[in-house]
């Protein structure tokens, strides 16, 4: 973490955390008002939303639409486009598309932030694969689509990740909230940091001395430091994965990608014939074809019920091959997943919240 907010570029490319600046220099307070309009942008599906702050309480108006697959390998421009089609539905459905709003921009991506409204895309992460983006500030990419869309006036002032909305939307509710993270899809944390700790500090420091830092987390182990911890299946997930020898750490435990996991393993232990008599099918065999919220539903069950495990089975066209044992095997494997994946994100924080204290107080 230090060598991340070092002024020293040598330094900093010896970590695998970006520890970028946000620009933003403080929380919200719970005494804010007004309407604005967000755009929630990390995954195949994305947020639009009408948030009403009024008297310290947050009401919402949202539509949540989904990414088509040829949009998610297409361009940025078609990307944009997109969004902007379906933030003018949504003022259209709902009666607003006369009204001029305020647009904060949460994009859940690797970005080196400029200023409070301009992030530079440094890499896609998840399914996202669009060409020309990365470089390039995604505020302007927005504008421009909403431009070629027309028919709405909107003014986006600010960009942030998903962490660091986090971290505002819950220092609204409680001004003592200091640090936000994001376990999903992906995972990243961000926090308050005393300036007088980010030697790369380029702004002024005449305001509060401190600003909200974006760790990106999920990076952490790029640089090889976990390669000694991983498994043979957390190096097949890397191989075969949308960007490889990228965001390492969460990789390991994600909801992106533990149901691959879970599929590399059974896959395993199929051609070693212990599990299911060593037979198969092609929706096992197609790589990531499982999804984490299976091991969510079998989690979720008591140990003596088998009803999540057979659903999944029977999605993988192997039910009819499954007896007690492999049940069983399946849900321990799915115990120890999710235990592991709880260990890591206990280290987290059992290194990250003890240095983020000393440091600001």
């Amino acid at each position: 973490m230090e060598l991340g907010l070092s002024k020293d570029e040598a330094k900093r490319k010896q970590s695998s955390l970006l520890m970028e600046n946000t620009y933003l220099r403080d929380t919200t307070h719970g005494k804010e008002e007004g309407d604005f309009l967000a755009l929630d942008l990390g995954g195949t599906r994305f947020r639009i939303l009408l948030v009403s702050l009024h008297h310290g309480k947050c009401s919402e108006l949202f539509k949540v639409a989904d990414i088509p697959d040829n949009i998610l390998v297409g361009t940025g421009e078609q990307l944009f486009d997109y969004i902007a089609d379906c933030i003018y539905v949504f003022l259209e459905e709902n009666q607003l598309r006369n009204r001029t709003f305020p647009l904060g921009f949460t994009f859940s991506f690797p970005m080196i932030q400029k200023s409070l409204k301009c992030g530079l895309l440094t890499t896609w992460t998840k399914s996202f694969k669009c060409t020309g983006c990365v470089g390039e500030d995604a505020v302007k990419y927005l504008e421009d689509g909403i431009k070629r869309r027309g028919g709405m006036s909107i003014d986006v002032v600010a960009i942030l990740n998903d962490t660091t909305g986090t971290l505002m939307s819950g220092a609204y509710l409680d001004e003592k909230c200091q640090v936000g993270v994001i376990l999903g899809t992906g995972f990243n944390s961000c926090y308050i940091e005393n300036i007088r700790n980010v030697e790369k500090w380029d702004g002024d420091i005449n305001d509060l001395p401190q600003v909200l830092i974006d760790t990106e987390m999920g990076a952490f182990g790029d640089n090889g430091v976990l390669d000694f911890f991983k498994t043979e299946y957390d190096f097949e997930v890397d191989r075969t994965s949308n960007h490889v020898h990228s965001y390492t750490f969460e990789k390991m435990f994600a909801g992106h990608y533990m149901g691959e996991i879970l599929r590399l393993v059974m896959v395993k232990l199929i051609d070693g014939g212990m599990l299911f008599g060593g037979k198969s099918s092609e929706a096992i065999r197609k790589p990531w074809n499982l999804t984490t919220n299976y091991i969510a539903f079998i989690e979720g069950e008591n140990y003596a019920s088998k009803e999540e495990t057979k659903k999944m089975l029977k999605y993988l066209d192997l039910l009819d091959f499954a007896d007690e044992d492999d049940i069983a095997i399946i849900k321990y494997i799915c115990a120890l997943l999710s235990v592991r994946g709880g260990y890591l994100v206990g280290s987290f924080k059992g290194g990250f919240f003890p240095i983020q204290a000393w440091q600001c107080f």
